[in-house]
C-alpha cells in the first residue's frame, strides 16, 4: 500500500515539474495576465490532477488530460466571472504558441502583441458580459451553443448579446 502512494506521489512530482510552466502560461493568458489568479486557478488545476491520477485510464496523454482539466477550470473561471461581472482579458492564442518557438520571429511576435494590446484597451472600454462573450466566441472560438450552455442563456440570447457586443466593441 505504501509502495503504491510512493508511486502515485513519484508520478504527480514528475508531472507537476514537467507541465506547471506550460499550464500557468496558458492560465495566465487567459485570465487577463492576473498573476495571483493565474497561480490559483493553477494549484486547483494540480491538485484535481492528484486527485484524479488513480482514475487515469490512459486513453490520451498526461499532457491531454491535465490541458482539459485546465480548459475546465477557466471554463468555470468565465463562468464565475461571468455571473460577478468583474474584469477578465483574454489574448491571442498565437502569441501563447509562439512564447515557446525558439525560432520565432520576435518582430512578429511583438507587432502581434502590440495588436493586442490595443485589442485589449478596446474590450476594457466595454461591458463586462460583452467582453465575456467577445472573448468567448472569438479567442476561444467557441460556437453560440457552446456559450450558450457556458453561462446558461438560449443560443438566440446569445446571438443577440454577441451583435450588441460587437457593436460595442466597434
Amino acid at each position: 500500500m505504501k509502495e503504491a502512494e510512493n508511486l502515485k506521489e513519484e508520478k504527480f512530482i514528475a508531472l507537476y515539474r514537467t507541465y506547471v510552466n506550460e499550464i500557468y502560461r496558458y492560465i495566465f493568458l487567459r485570465t487577463g495576465l492576473d498573476a495571483a489568479r493565474a497561480e490559483d486557478i493553477t494549484q486547483d488545476i494540480f491538485l484535481d490532477v492528484l486527485i484524479g491520477l488513480g482514475r487515469f485510464k490512459g486513453l490520451c496523454t498526461y499532457r491531454t488530460w491535465i490541458f482539459k482539466i485546465a480548459r475546465n477550470k477557466l471554463h468555470d473561471f468565465y463562468r464565475k466571472q461571468y455571473r460577478q461581472r468583474t474584469e477578465t482579458v483574454d489574448i491571442n492564442d498565437a502569441l501563447t504558441e509562439g512564447l515557446s518557438d525558439p525560432l520565432q520571429d520576435i518582430e512578429k511576435v511583438v507587432e502581434s502583441a502590440l495588436e493586442s494590446q490595443r485589442v485589449c484597451e478596446c474590450l476594457k472600454k466595454i461591458p463586462e458580459h460583452y467582453r465575456i462573450v467577445l472573448m468567448l466566441k472569438y479567442a476561444d472560438g467557441k460556437s453560440i451553443k457552446q456559450i450558450a450552455n457556458l453561462i446558461n442563456k438560449s443560443p438566440k440570447a446569445i446571438e443577440s448579446l454577441l451583435q450588441r457586443s460587437k457593436n460595442a466593441f466597434i
